[in-house]
């Protein structure tokens, strides 16, 4: 089976925090996108882009990874069949990476209970949302518990290094270099 990754977009998702981790992942990975409702989505700096397959044809176990990106709107993604697919992919062992605030929808899904994970400090937002991050919050740029990797938004660079190693994209220490900028 050909490996691939699956990326959640949604209006307004931040795709900075991502492109570090889609380019490496992109060597290797095919890189699928859902969104709900399926359709165009703009990012948050005015990126039209068009989701390449439709929730109803995704099953957790044909992936490597999901990629949850952070967003202003990222708080207000609660459809059920979000959080259902989420937990999925968590119940079947296949690695979620979630960033920025991204984080808060791997917490609605309730996959943080009893993990270590990071997330962007936002005073207003954390209480709006502490119900979701039911985990143990770590105060770290990028956290990694059993099959979750969190990251703050700022740590985009990291976070894409942690997962391309993590996923075996980097077949030299110059590949790796590259992205960490001391190549």
């Amino acid at each position: 089976m050909k490996k691939r990754v699956l990326v959640y977009l949604y209006p307004q998702f931040r795709e900075v925090e991502i492109v570090v981790a889609l380019s490496a992942l992109s060597r290797h990975y095919e890189i699928l996108s859902f969104s709900l409702p399926h359709g165009g989505i703009t990012s948050e700096c005015g990126l039209l882009v068009h989701p390449t397959i439709k929730l109803k044809n995704i099953n957790p176990l044909e992936y490597d990874l999901l990629l949850l990106p952070g967003g202003r709107q990222a708080a207000s993604q609660s459809d059920p069949r979000l959080i259902r697919l989420i937990k999925g992919f968590d119940r079947d062992g296949v690695r979620i990476a979630a960033i920025g605030s991204g984080v808060l929808i791997a917490g609605k899904a309730g996959i943080l209970e009893n993990k270590s994970y990071s997330a962007p400090h936002l005073e207003e937002e954390n209480r709006k949302v502490k119900e979701w991050l039911t985990g143990r919050a770590v105060n770290r740029q990028v956290v990694e518990d059993k099959n979750i990797i969190t990251a703050k938004n700022n740590a985009y660079i990291d976070f894409g290094l942690l997962i391309g190693d993590r996923l075996g994209c980097f077949s030299s220490i110059d590949d790796y270099n590259l992205y960490k900028g001391t190549l």
